[in-house]
């Protein structure tokens, strides 16, 4: 963990947890964060982010210790001790962020909150927030060698040859530039662990061609709208292919090529003992489809956020009733921002519907949504991938989603409305009509568009 200046107060805590922590007094480190957090949990308040930061890493170092007990029900409280220092983590970077003017404050608190991430399987989302911190300067040893370390991990999980180089020289090579920064933040403990990495990666490579300048192909994006659309996606980091998890931004990443491979399951029998083939494994055709739905979400939210201003020809000579009366926007750009969280939350349930089905959960066909397949008593989790899809969904549990300001109860309601009833658009903020049945919210196209990275 990276520590930070800030107020006396918060400076005390601070001080407090980290002696706590590094004297390995965990009945007593928790006892302080639990009144840490009874004192200033409802402040929100700019001054109080620190405390959050700290206190969660109180929270973190908490869920370590336990993650690492024998005991199941201390390993049951890893979970809960997780959520917190996430949810304390956001809240500080939350209050910071509105600011404005904090990003030297950030920088730690942007780093450990990636390092959380990181712990739970969520390498992809901890990659994005290393990037945040490094887009404020790339002289942040800390955060530099741990976005290093974080994508050599990511590079042992892919599929495609090519992709596996290409990242491991990457990681090698920013975390080489890591140690070169010379960075106050590095202490000795965290220099030896990436000295260590980068001595383990010249035995397993040729020390050349990991040092050797990472030339990519030349792509084309297409003309006109679709160099604008591929564009797009590519800044927002919303291709899938790991690639487009880097610092760099290439035209060669702007391509979708996560497929899988290849999958083998038992050739069944039939009675007589001659082989019953059947269909190709479901497997493929699951994937497909969300993949397909995926990319669907994805380009109507670029239809909607980046064409907002365009009037979309099938809007022009629509007649509405009283139109602007109660100040309601109708088009069809705020259709496809609807659209594209709708299938971007649905998501969620395909995905637990296929892990039901693949690894034989016992859940009914009607039941085996997010809520209930998430929460399994069986549910694996000795699978990294399916552990950060968890930690994923959890983020709809939290008080507040990151970034939205909304509630997972909001979340919840805004969900059914879209499927079920009716939600309007508003100038300006309107109370919520019961008696229509109408559910309303005042929703910009910034929040909106926020559905797309829960699904990445």
């Amino acid at each position: 963990m990276i520590q930070a200046s800030f107020s006396p107060v918060c400076d005390t805590c601070a001080n407090e947890i980290d002696r706590l922590i590094v004297a390995k007094d965990y009945d007593a480190l928790t006892s302080y964060v639990l009144r840490q957090e009874e004192k200033y949990n409802d402040n929100n308040d700019l001054e109080y982010a620190p405390i959050f930061f700290y206190i969660g890493t109180g929270n973190s170092a908490l869920a370590h210790h336990c993650h690492r007990s024998v005991s199941s029900d201390e390993q049951g409280l890893s979970v809960v001790y997780r959520k917190k220092a996430l949810y304390y983590f956001r809240k500080a970077i939350s209050l910071l962020e509105n600011k404005g003017d904090n990003h030297a404050i950030l920088l730690p608190i942007y780093t450990n909150y990636a390092n959380e991430l990181d712990s739970c399987g969520r390498v992809i989302e901890a990659l994005r927030i290393y990037r945040k911190a490094l887009s404020i300067t790339d002289s942040f040893g800390m955060a530099t060698a741990n976005y290093g370390r974080a994508l050599s991990f990511y590079a042992d999980m892919v599929n495609d040859p090519g992709h596996y180089q290409e990242l491991h020289c990457y990681a090698y090579q920013v975390i080489k530039k890591a140690l070169n920064i010379k960075d106050a933040n590095m202490h000795a403990e965290a220099v030896a662990v990436f000295e260590k990495q980068i001595e383990d990666y010249e035995k397993r490579f040729n020390k050349k061609t990991l040092s050797s300048p990472i030339v990519y192909p030349e792509y084309d994006l297409g003309a006109y709208d679709e160099k604008d659309y591929r564009s797009w996606c590519l800044h927002n980091h919303l291709f899938l292919n790991p690639l487009n998890d880097l610092m760099v931004l290439e035209p060669a990443f702007a391509h979708d090529p996560l497929t899988i491979t290849q999958y083998t399951e038992h050739v069944h029998r039939d009675a007589v003992g001659e082989k019953n083939v059947g269909n190709p494994p479901k497997w493929f055709a699951m994937l497909n489809q969300l993949k397909e739905e995926f990319i669907y979400a994805r380009f109507l939210c670029y239809e909607g956020t980046e064409k907002m201003v365009e009037t979309h020809y099938a809007d022009r000579d629509v007649l509405f009733s009283l139109a602007n009366y109660d100040y309601v926007n109708y088009s069809i750009r705020l259709e496809q921002l609807k659209s594209a969280f709708r299938i971007s939350y649905s998501l969620f349930d395909q995905i637990a519907f296929m892990i039901n089905e693949f690894w034989c959960l016992g859940i009914g066909e009607r039941q085996a949504n997010a809520y209930h397949v998430f929460d399994c008593k069986h549910y694996p989790t000795d699978n990294i991938a399916l552990t950060a899809l968890f930690w994923s969904f959890n983020e709809f549990k939290e008080e507040y989603i990151e970034g939205t300001g909304a509630s997972e109860k909001e979340l919840k309601t805004l969900r059914h409305a879209l499927e079920h009833k009716f939600v309007q658009v508003h100038e300006y903020p309107t109370p919520m009509n019961c008696t229509l049945w109408m559910i309303v919210f005042t929703i910009s196209a910034k929040v909106v568009s926020r559905g797309i990275p829960f699904v990445s």
